[in-house]
């Protein structure tokens, strides 16, 4: 790319993003170079050495079941989180020690700590320390469910003592407004929430001098949320406002021996409520084209709506209702096992991590979800989370499961074996993948044509291309190129335009435009299915010598047939063009990926041209 296109695309991602946005991003970014945040944080711990410690206490809340029996599999992760092995992204064990204690300013993986003595927002979010969430996932503090889960099934103090000891050291180890761990306010309440939780539990091994460290940094820390929470809404736009907002309520409900506790709670319901509007369409589908950052926006959003409902607050209907429509969204995406296809942009986010089964199943989340909204569930032996939170429910209830989500671009084909989903959107909210026209096709609960997921947010920029960008999906591909231009680390220009075509019980047509303005290009994709077949028709649309490349990521073993044919397990694949098979790599959990098979179709034309693939299911 050219120094002249790179500042174009500079340019038209700002005006995309509008100009609140540009206005904001100019204001902050004034306070960054000026003394402005150093103010902040002096006043904040003004704040904190003048309050009368001797008034302070953790409420007794009553989240969580006295009586709940954890899982006897989840021994193992509380064993190890006791020696600083902390359990991970549903997949994996970080190692946190140093010199015999938790290093909370550490990447695990590459042994580098962050800054300690620097202030939180002298602090980058790419640094010599690299993936700053791998430092941060220790002081989200999910040892604490692992921790419960221990001690009710064997009653043995030593894990109470760890828990309690683990956020005494985290305290002493992160003075305010010092590191790492201080610089995101989502990262912040999920680390309160947290330890609101274990002190909740294990409140009778708790001294009074340690109850009373635990509430001042409470305190210090939503003060610090609140400081900054218009970054979150007017900067990031994501799933950060609705977690801070939920932290400022929290505050606001159980901190009443605060002055600020009634300021922040109307403050944090404002916020959770035009947030939650903005954020969540209409349709129940998400800004940020992710089902797990939906997930995460899905759980803190029951957290908080079961929290309000203990103390007899209520919070706006919309927010509820909100709640509602995406429980309906993210159930229509369920397969046997649990699990959504791996779409969109994912971290490997989950708020509770005390039930068995690991993130990519959203069975735990959706219950705890429909059981705060109606008191029903909707699948069976998937309660632990509900049975955590000692929530009483009545009965199992099924869900209608949509085909179409017309404001966020989901398309959907079922029959008794196959589901497929695709994309046709035109986005009006910043994308994180390039993944127009993707399909996702399931065979008997089994995702053979996969999404290739995200690995890192903090890694090679070519390598990084092989998860978000359209290589990356089941899609057309143009001169090998992406069907917009990154912009920065997280952001693209040229954002997606599509229309719908048609969609019915067995067909969907769609066609986007993301090459129109680089190569004058539009792909236009039909799919149809019968029985076991489908029949997937892209017709590419140019006048130009263009390179064409249909891309199916698989993590199945592949067989060559012949020139124009696979075998994908029991599927047949064949094509109206000669196949190539290339390496690809699929990432199911963040920080890890696996070599799969790309299966490339591709075509050289200077004319228009259809490529018809057909899929026929053996067995």
């Amino acid at each position: 790319m050219s120094l002249f296109q790179k500042y174009s695309s500079i340019a038209q991602y700002i005006k995309l993003m509008g100009l609140d946005w540009v206005t904001f991003r100019i204001k902050y970014l004034y306070r960054q170079k000026s003394k402005y945040f150093y103010k902040v944080n002096e006043k904040i711990i003004q704040k904190s050495e003048i309050i009368n410690t001797s008034k302070l206490f953790l409420p007794t809340i009553g989240w969580t079941n006295q009586y709940f029996m954890g899982n006897n599999d989840l021994l193992n992760r509380a064993d190890n989180a006791l020696n600083g092995k902390i359990y991970a992204f549903s997949h994996e064990y970080l190692d946190y020690l140093d010199k015999g204690q938790i290093a909370w300013n550490m990447n695990p993986v590459s042994k580098v700590k962050s800054n300690n003595l620097l202030t939180w927002n002298e602090l980058p979010d790419f640094g010599e320390y690299g993936d700053i969430k791998l430092i941060w996932e220790a002081s989200r503090f999910p040892q604490v469910y692992t921790f419960i889960n221990a001690y009710s099934i064997t009653q043995d103090e030593k894990y109470a003592h760890a828990c309690l000891s683990q956020i005494m050291q985290w305290l002493d180890a992160n003075p305010f407004p010092k590191g790492v761990n201080y610089k995101c306010g989502q990262e912040i309440t999920f680390r309160v929430i947290s330890w609101m939780v274990a002190v909740d539990y294990f409140k009778k091994y708790l001294s009074k001098e340690d109850e009373v460290k635990i509430v001042k940094n409470i305190y210090i820390s939503l003060l610090r949320v609140d400081a900054n929470i218009d970054y979150a809404a007017k900067a990031v736009k994501n799933n950060h406002s609705l977690s801070e907002a939920v932290g400022l309520i929290l505050f606001g409900l159980y901190f009443k021996q605060f002055d600020e506790s009634d300021k922040l709670l109307k403050k944090g319901i404002l916020y959770l409520q035009k947030e939650s509007n903005y954020q969540i369409y209409q349709d129940g589908s998400y800004i940020q084209h992710s089902f797990t950052y939906q997930r995460l926006a899905l759980d803190i959003l029951s957290f908080v709506l079961m929290t309000s409902k203990k103390v007899g607050f209520n919070l706006p209907i919309e927010i509820k209702q909100r709640h509602q429509k995406m429980i309906s969204f993210l159930n229509t995406f369920v397969q046997e096992n649990g699990w959504l296809p791996n779409y969109g942009t994912n971290d490997g986010a989950n708020l509770f991590p005390i039930a068995n089964s690991d993130y990519r199943d959203f069975r735990e989340s959706l219950n705890f979800a429909s059981a705060i909204s109606s008191q029903n569930i909707l699948y069976p032996h998937s309660d632990t989370l509900i049975q955590f939170f000692g929530i009483i429910t009545n009965k199992q209830q099924d869900l209608e499961k949509l085909k179409e989500f017309n404001f966020g671009g989901y398309y959907i084909l079922r029959n008794k074996n196959l589901f497929i989903f695709s994309r046709c959107h035109s986005y009006k909210d910043r994308p994180a993948q390039n993944d127009m026209l993707h399909v996702d096709i399931w065979y008997k609960g089994k995702n053979i044509f996969c999404d290739a997921g995200s690995f890192s947010y903090n890694t090679d920029k070519k390598f990084k291309n092989n998860f978000n960008g359209t290589i990356g999906h089941n899609t057309i591909m143009i001169n090998n190129d992406n069907q917009m231009e990154q912009v920065l680390n997280f952001g693209w220009s040229n954002w997606t335009k599509s229309k719908l075509i048609n969609i019915s019980d067995d067909q969907f047509e769609g066609t986007h435009y993301g090459y129109k303005k680089k190569y004058g290009v539009t792909c236009n994709r039909s799919i149809s299915i019968n029985n076991n077949k489908i029949a997937i028709i892209d017709n590419i649309s140019t006048d130009n010598s263009t390179n064409i490349k249909q891309i199916w990521n698989t993590k199945e073993q592949v067989k060559r047939i012949t020139e124009f044919s696979v075998q994908i397990q029991n599927c047949l694949l064949t094509s109206n063009f000669p196949i190539q098979l290339d390496k690809a790599f699929i990432s199911d959990y963040y920080n890890s990926f696996n070599e799969g098979t790309k299966v490339i179709i591709e075509v050289d034309s200077k004319n228009d041209v259809n490529i018809e693939t057909r899929m026929e299911f053996l067995s």
